[in-house]
């Protein structure tokens, strides 16, 4: 008699629920390192800001409130603004878009800098 090879379908169901166990273990990681990613793009976009902000200071009396002379672009995840610009002072902000994976970064949805360097949450940064 010839001997069949295959699978069962029990074996099938094992391999799927295992593989859906995996899934649902591994998908929740991936979402807190991909919020965390964005979180840290954000901080980048504000610190090159910040840096703009300087350079453009030692030319001109006072720090620049247009968001476009110092290349804050609004992403796909943030919105990035400058809150307040003066002479000596200035605070920019970045904001997770509402609707967006960035609005689950609790405690972190509003990234704030200013001329110091001071954020207003460390554990963001």
């Amino acid at each position: 008699m010839k001997r069949v090879v295959g699978f069962t379908l029990i074996e099938l169901l094992v391999v799927i629920a295992i593989i859906g166990i995996l899934g649902s273990i591994a998908y929740p990681s991936f979402q807190s390192h991909m919020i965390k990613a964005r979180r840290g793009e954000a901080q980048t976009e504000l610190i090159k800001a910040q840096l703009k902000q300087t350079s453009l200071h030692i030319l001109n009396p006072a720090y620049s409130d247009d968001e476009a002379e110092i290349g804050l672009v609004n992403s796909d995840y943030y919105t990035f603004s400058v809150i307040s610009a003066g002479t000596t002072t200035y605070s920019m902000q970045a904001v997770a878009k509402v609707g967006t994976t960035q609005n689950n970064d609790t405690g972190c949805t509003t990234l704030n800098i200013n001329q110091d360097s001071a954020h207003t949450n460390e554990d963001c940064w």
